[in-house]
């Protein structure tokens, strides 16, 4: 009779812990995509949004909402699960998603370069370094014009650049860097 009691007490033990552990679980997290799995440097094509068409975090409409597209802007698609195309930013952004019906084809799939972003550039102008790849991103240092930076990484236009300081890394736009020969 112990034995049955014991075994009472045991599954009611496991029937009150499950609980709180299963509250912190999300169906839907399983479902949220990953923003480093952006196809930034992958194959793209050419889309013309129709009408002006909100973007998700996710392929539903179940996600949140993170951007509005006007209509008639051009955006690059990189990948589409079901019905929803995952644009990719020009800005730095975390790519999104907006549904198929909103957009349509504008030109041939692009393919880019996948050459590694790494090693030694010059700055064009000078320019700020921020904390993340973007604008809206905190300005954390200058660097001056025709100064050399290395570069550990890049995120869509966005280069990451190592601290001759020991600074933790930041971002400066590509378009003010060439790469160095060699």
């Amino acid at each position: 009779m112990s034995l049955a009691f014991t075994g009472v007490k045991v599954t009611l033990g496991l029937v009150l812990l499950l609980p709180p552990l299963l509250a912190g679980c999300n169906k839907d997290d399983a479902r949220k995509p990953d923003p480093q799995a952006s196809a930034q440097n992958g194959p793209t094509r050419l889309y013309i949004t129709l009408q002006d068409v909100k973007v998700r975090s996710g392929p539903g409409t179940r996600y949140k909402i993170i951007a509005e597209i006007k209509a008639d802007t051009r955006v690059n698609v990189a990948g589409q699960q079901g019905d929803w195309l995952r644009v990719v930013s020009k800005h730095g952004r975390p790519p999104g998603f907006i549904d198929q019906r909103f957009a349509k084809p504008a030109g041939p799939e692009v393919t880019r370069s996948v050459r590694s972003p790494r090693g030694t550039y010059t700055t064009t102008a000078d320019i700020s370094v921020r904390e993340g790849p973007g604008l809206h991103y905190k300005s954390v240092a200058k660097i001056d014009k025709d100064t050399q930076v290395t570069v550990v990484g890049a995120e869509g236009d966005w280069l990451k650049v190592q601290s001759q300081h020991g600074n933790p890394p930041g971002y400066i736009e590509r378009r003010y860097a060439e790469r160095v020969p060699g």
